[in-house]
């Protein structure tokens, strides 16, 4: 039988057109390359390829066997690419964008590490999503917990301190938490309550409370902080990487722990499917690094 692999070397050839390219996608030195070109011409008994001073070149017995072969080992890798996709399983992901974007994808590469064979599929929503009705294997939720018929796991209590850029205080690193009265406050539309909850907690009265510009996700609240607008009061999850990257400094204030926190949900009526239950592990698994960084600290 003529070597699959010769004659793959030989498809590649007449696709690219170019030695270097045919043996850099099969994987092999270009003089492997061409040690399995003759290989097949000797399988065969016909002259294939022929040196020019471009490089190799069909013969014309080579340009009669290419057409023969046409796209075969083209729809040979459709159909084992198509394999490995069924083999593949979905895990269909419901959380809020701020929890997406601030800090379930960047710790994503990890669980991809972990667990090649599972594809995420991930939508965010402020609405609570229907895990009996929807199409969601699990969520991240926001809440108090104790919703009817999910099985819940908490991953962290939700907090809030006070962040800004360290230009705002460029020669003070720990400022006075009287300092907050020359900062304007950034908000949140869908989180109006966060900067009274926390001004009340701290037993402050801040001398212009709505001073600063109103953002309609926190994510966006975030990145104006960044760039020097005013303060946010803000979860410490979700600017852990400005704060370590020198972007955003925490003072020493007052952290304010909130009744809410964030909640892995499943519906409980379902059974425990692999993927869900290697997310739901690696959830807590990355949530307990945090709170033990932060003990740490």
């Amino acid at each position: 039988m003529v070597s699959l692999r010769a004659l793959h070397a030989f498809s590649l050839l007449a696709k690219h057109g170019r030695a270097a390219r045919a043996a850099e996608d099969l994987g092999v030195t270009p003089s492997a390359l061409t040690h399995l070109l003759r290989s097949l011409e000797s399988e065969l008994g016909a002259a294939l390829v022929i040196r020019d001073g471009r490089g190799l070149v069909l013969t014309e017995e080579g340009q009669r066997l290419s057409s023969n072969l046409g796209n075969s080992f083209d729809q040979i890798e459709h159909a084992v690419e198509a394999f490995r996709r069924r083999s593949r399983t979905e895990l269909r992901i419901s959380t809020l964008s701020t929890v997406a974007t601030r800090w379930l994808i960047p710790r994503l590469p990890d669980f991809q590490q972990k667990h090649p064979d599972i594809e995420l599929l991930i939508s965010t929503s402020m609405r609570v999503v229907d895990l009996d009705r929807e199409a969601y294997d699990c969520a991240i939720r926001l809440g108090k917990g104790g919703w009817p018929n999910v099985e819940t796991q908490k991953l962290w209590q939700e907090d809030l301190v006070v962040a800004f850029a360290p230009q705002l205080s460029p020669n003070n690193p720990n400022p006075d938490i009287s300092f907050l009265d020359e900062l304007k406050l950034l908000h949140t539309s869908t989180r109006r309550d966060d900067w009274p909850v926390w001004l009340k907690a701290a037993e402050i009265e801040h001398i212009d409370p709505s001073s600063g510009a109103m953002f309609e996700s926190r994510n966006m609240a975030i990145q104006g902080a960044v760039a020097g607008m005013g303060a946010i009061a803000i979860d410490t999850h979700f600017v852990k990487q400005e704060v370590e990257a020198g972007h955003l400094m925490v003072p020493d204030w007052p952290k304010t722990s909130l009744e809410t926190g964030y909640w892995f949900v499943r519906n409980a009526g379902r059974p425990l499917t692999r993927p869900v239950a290697a997310f739901r592990d690696w959830l807590l698994e990355q949530s307990n690094d945090g709170i033990a960084s932060e003990a740490a600290e």
